[in-house]
């Protein structure tokens, strides 16, 4: 499945927020402990909080 396909949208935040960038790190962090098993990232385009599926590390000896 492609990442954008599993991107959810957890939080919009409005381009013209009050929020200082602690907020938003500190909402960032909040769904992190909530998705642990996801990658929690801002879309900038989209100035959201958003998820996708952690790619899955593969190790070659």
């Amino acid at each position: 499945m492609d990442s954008l396909e599993d991107k959810i949208v957890h939080r919009k935040i409005g381009r013209n927020t009050n929020l200082t960038v602690k907020e938003i790190l500190d909402m960032v962090e909040e769904v992190r402990r909530q998705y642990p098993e996801r990658e929690v990232f801002f879309d900038g385009d989209e100035f959201a909080i958003c998820s996708r599926k952690k790619k899955k590390q593969v190790f070659t000896v």
